[in-house]
């Protein structure tokens, strides 16, 4: 009998209860549950974790390979979010482990998995057709960019500049499309090029500009984000978060609630609560329809490298011979 390579497998959470049991003093018996609404094949594996009465939520990082990741980027999102929380920003943090440190790991068929342990977002999901919800996420982000212009890390994380969300993404989908050369990816491509360039333009290629540069969440999204009895919001699953720029950040959240098809009214609410807090430059607000292309571009040609993850006709299956 041969063997065969494993490209993505899932800790049984009974083991990986076993695991956290050890690693942090949590104060009670542990439980662990393979959290299905967010058992999507291209994200992070996450489970819910009981000790007690006290819920917690643990993520298992992918290998890390069509992202490009390193200890060291997880290691950075986990500085940041720790930053956040003692910044009091809503958001869900890592917990520390009996040796004071915040990222575990452990050997999967596949390779080395790193996972750290967060802090449970309380409250439903947000609804993308709340104005008052999307004034408020609007207000918190904005908080969470300005607070975050005093953040450092002696870890390093890959910035999300114009060759991590542009260049990198159209390589992929050109070698995913190598011999479908059509229309289509003609078009795809000169989008790309078309929005690069305009952001060059607005913001430059190498921002230094703290207020406008600096970390982002990466994917502010109605699924990552609950809303308490109170109307007070929580964030979480910050996996795609790094340095970049602010208004990737607003543009990203415009695609992710679908704010693009709606009407007016609830994409103003969003921008009136962001600028209630920071205003954008003219530069910055002109640079989120161009990032906005980026968006879809970057995310194209992510999804295009992992084929053995996520599955082909996740990308775009009309383009496929099967």
């Amino acid at each position: 009998m041969g063997t065969i390579t494993v490209t993505r497998s899932f800790a049984a959470a009974p083991a990986l209860a076993e695991v956290i049991a050890e690693a942090y003093d949590l104060g009670g018996p542990v439980t662990c549950k393979l959290i299905s609404k967010m058992l999507r094949t291209q994200d992070n594996d996450h489970y819910l974790v009981t000790a007690g009465n006290r819920k917690y939520v643990a993520r298992v990082y992918q290998l890390g390979k069509h992202l490009q990741r390193q200890e060291s980027d997880y290691l950075w999102e986990l500085d940041w979010l720790t930053y956040l929380k003692e910044q009091g920003q809503p958001v869900s943090y890592p917990l520390p482990r009996r040796d004071g440190s915040f990222l575990g790991s452990v050997n999967a068929p596949e390779g080395v998995r790193y996972y750290a342990l967060f802090s449970f977002a309380r409250g439903k999901p947000m609804s993308t057709r709340d104005e008052e919800e999307l004034y408020t996420l609007g207000g918190k982000m904005a908080e969470i960019h300005l607070a975050s212009n005093h953040f450092a890390s002696r870890y390093q994380r890959q910035p999300m500049d114009l060759s991590f969300l542009v260049d990198r993404p159209v390589e992929h989908i050109k070698e995913f499309w190598a011999n479908k050369r059509d229309e289509k990816l003609d078009i795809l491509l000169t989008s790309a090029e078309e929005a690069k360039a305009e952001v060059e333009a607005l913001l430059g290629d190498e921002p230094e500009a703290p207020d406008v540069w600096g970390p982002i969440g990466g994917d502010f999204h109605p699924y990552n984000t609950h809303f308490d009895e109170t109307g007070q919001p929580a964030f979480f699953n910050f996996d795609l978060c790094g340095n970049g720029w602010r208004a990737y950040d607003i543009a990203t959240f415009l695609l992710n609630a679908d704010l693009m098809h709606q009407p007016s009214d609830l994409s103003e609410a969003f921008f009136a609560g962001y600028y209630s807090v920071r205003p954008l430059s003219s530069n910055e607000h002109e640079a989120v329809s161009p990032f906005l292309t980026i968006r879809r571009i970057w995310l194209t040609g992510t999804f295009a490298t992992v084929e053995g993850i996520a599955g082909y006709t996740f990308i775009a299956p009309a383009q496929l011979d099967i």
